[in-house]
């Protein structure tokens, strides 16, 4: 019985790969693959779908092409190609375990949005929502909480000590989180 079938496969684990013969531009070998499938699938399925992992850095720019180094386990700099997407059995063709992107929210946000380039999933361009603290006293916090797109939360609800308020300066008050609400379903539109 081998190993792999007491192994628990997960997304963003990288594997070496058997993947036997193909032809054309297809990638085969033994090699380095990413499980881009689901966890739900990965428990129960006998396949699993990977993506192919080269060493030779070609079209780099690529929204499909994702840089992944030696701190993931790999020998040497290496490159994902999210446009090579297989489905492998997890007791025939996966090997040993070699490490595991899963821990790294950069590379799995940028491995994430080249699945998405890679399958034509839309993706929605994340804005950076904007934050500020300010002490407010009541009357100026109401200035705040009146403007639709504002979303105000005390920084410490327990907070007992009262401070002067950063926009009238003149009564006390409490630290807010101010932030911007995300606009849902608005088009761009460009300047």
């Amino acid at each position: 019985m081998s190993a792999n079938k007491t192994k628990k496969v997960r997304w963003g684990d990288i594997y070496y790969c058997d993947s036997g013969n193909m032809k054309g531009s297809v990638q085969c070998v033994k090699r380095p693959v990413i499980v881009v499938q689901t966890n739900k699938l990965n428990a129960t399925s006998p396949t699993v779908t990977v993506a192919i992992i080269t060493s030779v850095l070609k079209k780099v720019g690529m929204d499909t092409h994702i840089e992944i180094g030696k701190e993931f386990g790999l020998k040497e700099l290496s490159m994902i190609m999210l446009e090579q997407l297989r489905t492998v059995d997890k007791l025939e063709e996966l090997g040993e375990f070699i490490g595991t992107v899963a821990t790294d929210e950069d590379k799995v946000i940028e491995i994430q949005r080249g699945l998405k380039f890679a399958l034509g999933i839309p993706m929605k361009t994340k804005q950076k929502r904007t934050r500020m603290v300010m002490s407010l006293c009541p009357h100026c916090r109401e200035e705040f909480i009146n403007v639709p797109d504002n979303i105000i939360k005390r920084v410490y609800p327990l907070q007992a000590e009262k401070e002067p308020c950063d926009k009238c300066k003149v009564r006390y008050g409490y630290d807010y989180l101010i932030m911007k609400r995300y606009k849902h379903n608005e088009q761009r539109r460009d300047s």
